[in-house]
């Protein structure tokens, strides 16, 4: 037999429930709220039609809430929502629950139905910050979850490609593309560092969700390239007016600070990587890194090349000029 609770009946931590670690429970769906834990998840029409047409075929799992008379929902926050029109819903009451519990119980549930990539990083991640003062917080959930540690690894890293996409305002219709692609696919676009460099990579997946892995890692090489850093201080669009030379050489002293910049830091960084090749050269052997170096030592011929290009463009435009009237 269960017992139906009216809100005005009901404290949820009073010492009569904490007596025991389960209990079923008929209470007012007004009772419930959503878990202070756990993630959000898009709300199901097909589960609402069900609910009012055969009412909540499981009970919903709750804990006592920090909210007098209220529950914390762990599993069932669709059926919840599903229910609003209802008087009374069975729940399944567990007590003293810690947060890592939660996750435990509602992982059950998240697997026995299809999760997209975003859905999966967003939870596994949120469970690792539950346990994130104590050591070992990915070791811990990949055991409870069942899963590898580096696969929870790379949703971790997945997690936080979509809050920095979201960070920098990217299109909702990009955003919500890249929540199906594989776990693969995503994991190597959040390996690359440049945002810019993301946020063109991302817009590409988005219109060709089909492409391989193989297909996307040539893509990303493309854009994240050092001419192609070099090709975006030259890519501004101009406005279709005619400039004057004293705004064209504001312009100009501007991309040549930022290309100084870029070429400082590059320089920076080839100067890091010598000098740990230089010091434990045994770990540089794979035959990938010296395809890596090479593809590098191109790329910056390239550059070189192209400055040279443009330089001697100058000197030609200068003597034009200087003898235009001749």
């Amino acid at each position: 037999m269960v017992l139906l609770l009216l809100p005005s009946q009901v404290n949820s931590n009073s010492k009569d429930l904490k007596k025991k670690t389960h209990k079923f429970l008929w209470v007012n769906p007004k009772m419930l709220h959503a878990s202070k834990v756990l993630p959000k998840r898009d709300f199901s029409l097909e589960l609402a039609e069900s609910v009012r047409r055969d009412g909540v075929q499981q009970p919903i799992i709750v804990r006592p809430s920090h909210k007098s008379g209220m529950f914390e929902i762990i599993d069932g926050h669709l059926r919840h929502r599903s229910t609003r029109d209802l008087q009374k819903v069975l729940v399944d009451v567990r007590y003293d629950l810690e947060d890592t519990e939660v996750f435990k119980i509602s992982d059950a549930t998240f697997k026995r139905k299809p999760r997209n990539t975003y859905e999966r990083a967003l939870f596994y991640s949120s469970w690792v910050r539950t346990i994130e003062a104590n050591r070992g917080a990915q070791t811990r959930v990949a055991k409870m979850a069942n899963l590898s540690q580096a696969e929870v690894s790379h949703y971790l890293s997945i997690n936080r490609l979509f809050e920095s996409l979201d960070s920098q305002k990217i299109s909702e219709q990009v955003f919500n593309a890249l929540k199906n692609q594989s776990v693969n696919k995503l994991y190597a676009l959040a390996k690359v560092e440049d945002q810019t460099a993301t946020s063109e990579v991302a817009a590409i997946m988005a219109e060709a969700p089909d492409m391989n892995l193989k297909e996307l890692k040539a893509v990303i090489e493309e854009h994240t390239s050092p001419t192609r850093a070099i090709d975006r201080l030259t890519d501004e669009d101009i406005e279709e007016e005619e400039e004057s030379e004293s705004s064209k050489i504001a312009r100009l002293t501007i991309a040549v600070k930022e290309l100084q910049k870029a070429a400082g830091t590059t320089r920076d960084g080839l100067s890091r990587f010598t000098s740990r090749v230089s010091a434990n050269p045994h770990r540089f052997l794979a035959p990938e890194i010296f395809k890596r170096i090479r593809t590098m030592l191109n790329a910056l011929k390239k550059i070189e090349k192209e400055a040279n290009r443009i330089a001697r463009s100058g000197r030609q435009t200068g003597v034009s000029t200087k003898h235009g009237g001749v």
